[in-house]
């Protein structure tokens, strides 16, 4: 069986939770976000919550294939780094490198409402739809398509 981590980088929550290859959410941890703060102390929080989710899932890390960070704001999924994000006053915040310090494994970082739409389209609402809008609503509001 393949595991995957999602961290859900809020702006009043971090979420992370253990989904398998059949997108089923095996376990979930929270931690609040307690902006504003220090980037790495958000990322060291980030690499925690996502290390508890597993040891609740009972799994090891060396079980994760992957980690996926969805994030408010503009991620640039190529670079890893979190470009502008308001709700957490981060500029230029190379979130990628700060998670692969902690957790030695692929880090993916979009759009948390590009994400959540993703989501939604492959394994949620909008599984088997053709197109899909998907609008968030939390400390900001977004959209994906």
């Amino acid at each position: 069986m393949k595991y995957y981590i999602g961290i859900d980088l809020g702006g009043t929550n971090i979420v992370a939770g253990v989904v398998d290859e059949n997108y089923r959410i095996i376990t979930k941890a929270t931690t609040k976000t307690n902006c504003p703060r220090p980037e790495k102390e958000i990322a060291a929080d980030m690499a925690k919550v996502a290390l508890e989710a597993a040891q609740k899932a009972c799994i090891s890390i060396d079980d994760i294939e992957w980690i996926g960070i969805g994030t408010p704001g503009i991620a640039n999924s190529e670079t890893g780094i979190i470009e502008y994000s308001n709700n957490l006053g981060f500029e230029n915040t190379p979130m990628v490198d700060y998670i692969r310090e902690y957790i030695d494994k692929p880090v993916f970082i979009e759009n948390d409402a590009n994400a959540a739409a993703y989501g939604e389209f492959v394994a949620g609402a909008a599984k088997g739809a053709n197109n899909a809008v998907c609008i968030t609503l939390g400390t900001g509001v977004g959209g994906g398509i």
